[in-house]
This record gives C-alpha cells, structure tokens and sequence, in this order.
C-alpha cells in the first residue's frame, strides 16, 4: 500500500445483485446532509507525518469545498436508491455495515452503519442521484453529454461547473482527513491517523478475534479537527482517481477499515473495476 499520483477520472465494470429490504422503521423521512468545510488554500499532501510546519511546505492549492461527516450511511443510500430507481436510475443497492464479511441485516442500528458493497460507479452514480433529489446540477456525466444515471456504463466525464455531489479527489480526501485548516493550527495535521496519534481514539480497527468483528455506526470515534469522522478505519472510501496499469484502470480507496488496518492517512490501494467488498464505502463532497 502506497501514497501514489493521482489522475482526475474514473469508471467501473461489473455488477454484485444485493436483494432490496423493506425499510419501514426508518426509510421514509429523507435525512439532512450533515458536511464540513474545508477551506481554500495551500496545502500538504504525501506520505510525510510528525511534527513539522506543513503550512510552511505546501505542494497543492484547493478550492474550499462542502464534505459530508461522515461515511454515507446505508439509511441515506436507501432512501436515495429508493426514489433513484423510480427515477430511472440504476446502481447496486449495497448493504448496511458488515459483521464479519456479511451484510448486517437492514435494520441493524436503524441502519447507521456505513454503506458497503458498492462499486466505484455506484458511488458516482449515486452522487448524480443525491443531486438531482436535493436539485442540485449532478456532475457525472455519459458519453452523450447528458447525467449519468446508469453505473453499467462505465465511461463518465465531469461537468466542472457542476455545483452537486461528488466523490472527492484523492488530495481532497488526504488534506480533510488531516484536518484542513483546523489540524494546521492545532497541529495535528501530521497525525498518523485522522484527529489522533492513537488509532483507537478515532478509527474502528477491531481486534481480529473479537466477537463483533465488523463495521461500527457512523460517528462512534472522535472527529478529528475539521470535523469529520471515522476517516481512519470503520470502512475504506472510494476517491476519484486512478492509475493504468497494462491498459488496466485501477480505482483507489483510502483510510483502511475494520479488515484493514493501516498505519498511515497515505495509505491508499486500488482494485480493478468491479470490485464491491464489505469494508469499501465512500463519502461525497460539492462546491462551496
């Protein structure tokens, strides 16, 4: 697992069939969308952690932009695939968490847990459907110029002037994880992990053997100085970037997960297309 450059682009193959559950106990009052803000500004972003003086070393520029707090719940991603699909969308329906590497049942925790078992594209193509309900401009776009709504088609463009949902690029991802503008002055942005030194104080990294081996609910550790939770562990995110490999597209995710423990908000790794596994979900980000 390395910290890697990243293009700005992405698609997916493949699809896993998830059965759809009844959700009579929490699906019908549609949630707002709790987001920080990460200012603009010159930031660091590489696999450099401890004490230093990060402000005084930038290597990239960002325009502020809105991130969600936490992980997209399986609550949200039902209820949008709900009116999604009535909608003339298409994307995988996920799951709620995992215990282990099985789905939670749909109710578990009202549902709180992060959403796993989604494709990169489901998660693109669920941003284009988040957007349209809250009426925002969606931003992916199909070979045709017009919204993507179908996550079998693979080829997507982005609509730069788009003000609606989606997934953040992998320097967006790495600069709000350390904290932004907030873990620059409180001098936690060379922290290890996202708001800490201990993982165990921000991040679900379970012990292997334990009995509830698996997923957490959203927001069960600490934020860390922007605000934002578990950017350690609980579930790795998807992020829009990739690399090419012998003609190969490989999509990266980051953070670590419950199964996957890493050492480092560096840490990244990619899969091939069709790659849905109960520790990957995402979190989305707009314009500010």
């Amino acid at each position: 697992m390395q910290m890697a450059t990243f293009s700005q682009d992405g698609s997916v193959n493949y699809k896993f069939t998830f059965l759809l559950f009844t959700f009579s106990s929490f699906a019908s009052a549609f949630q707002p969308i709790d987001e920080a803000v990460v200012p603009s500004g010159k930031y660091y972003v590489g696999s450099v952690f401890g004490q230093h003086d990060y402000a005084e070393h930038p290597n990239i520029t960002l325009d502020a932009f809105r991130i969600m707090r936490s992980e997209v719940t399986y609550r949200l991603y039902t209820d949008v695939h709900t009116w999604a699909t009535q909608h003339g969308y298409a994307f995988g329906s996920g799951c709620n968490g995992a215990a282990n590497e099985d789905c939670l049942p749909a109710d578990t925790d009202k549902g709180a847990h992060p959403v796993t078992n989604v494709e990169w594209a489901d998660a693109v193509i669920f941003a284009n459907a988040l957007s349209e309900k809250t009426r925002l401009r969606p931003v992916y776009l199909n070979r045709n110029g017009a919204p993507a709504r179908d996550s079998a088609s693979y080829a997507f463009t982005v609509d730069p002037q788009a003000e609606g949902y989606r997934l953040p690029t992998a320097e967006e991802w790495q600069v709000a994880a350390r904290g932004g503008v907030a873990g620059l002055k409180n001098g936690t942005y060379g922290y290890s992990f996202a708001g800490s030194k201990n993982a165990s104080a921000v991040a679900c990294f379970p012990d292997f053997n334990h009995p509830d081996f698996g997923t957490a609910t959203v927001k069960s550790f600490k934020p860390n100085a922007a605000g934002l939770y578990d950017m350690s562990g609980n579930v790795a995110e998807w992020v829009y970037a990739f690399d090419t490999i012998s003609g190969v597209k490989m999509y990266y995710f980051c953070g670590g997960s419950y199964m996957v423990h890493t050492s480092s908000l560096a840490n990244c790794d990619t899969h091939s297309a069709g790659y849905a596994l109960p520790d990957v979900g995402f979190r989305l980000v707009r314009k500010y």
